[in-house]
């Protein structure tokens, strides 16, 4: 249990170091909130992320910690990616405290012809092998609508749904929902 808890803590202490700037993702939804950091090192590709999110009606909550490689040198360009790997602990009815580490990436699509709209989705998928403990599955899919209102500052409307599966129980929803928020970058 111990190593469940000092990986991400130690992931979420070094991305918190912000390098060179980053953004703050804060979204909510009727019952729940979700809050992430993205921290970018200087020069480098390398991002960092720690979030949060917690279900108010379910009680489930989740700590996320990442890492994603992306192309410094389309850093102002209009489609943004990453690829990495991102760690979740768990909490749920079924599980107090479980981990994985899921793998994936993210895009981001703001074209400048439609004048301040974009596109914006995150997967990271763990399997039974990258999942541990009692869980055997997890995931955190994200898709949004954003809407450029400042030049460091999007708001958006999306959906997102991380949910998990254990040995004796299948398809628990961490959270599950459409959602309202805003990222802010600096």
């Amino acid at each position: 249990m111990i190593k469940k808890i000092i990986v991400p803590a130690i992931l979420m202490a070094h991305s918190m170091t912000a390098y060179a700037g980053g953004a703050i993702d804060f979204s909510l939804s009727n019952d729940s909130i979700r809050v992430e950091h993205d921290a970018v090192l200087v020069g480098t590709g390398a991002h960092l992320t720690t979030g949060f999110l917690y279900n108010e009606e379910e009680s489930n909550w989740a700590v996320t910690a990442g890492f994603n490689a992306v192309d410094a040198t389309m850093a102002n360009q209009e489609l943004i990616g990453g690829v990495g790997f991102k760690g979740m602990v768990l909490s749920t009815d079924v599980e107090d405290l479980t981990f994985a580490a899921g793998v994936g990436g993210f895009l981001r699509w703001q074209p400048d012809f439609m004048n301040g709209l974009g596109l914006e989705g995150e997967a990271y998928l763990a399997p039974s092998i990258l999942s541990f403990g009692e869980l055997t599955y997890a995931h955190e899919l994200v898709g949004r609508i954003t809407y450029k209102v400042l030049p460091q500052a999007r708001i958006f409307v999306g959906y997102h749904d991380v949910s998990a599966s254990y040995e004796d129980v299948n398809d628990v929803e961490i959270d599950s929902t459409f959602h309202l928020g805003f990222r802010m970058t600096y």
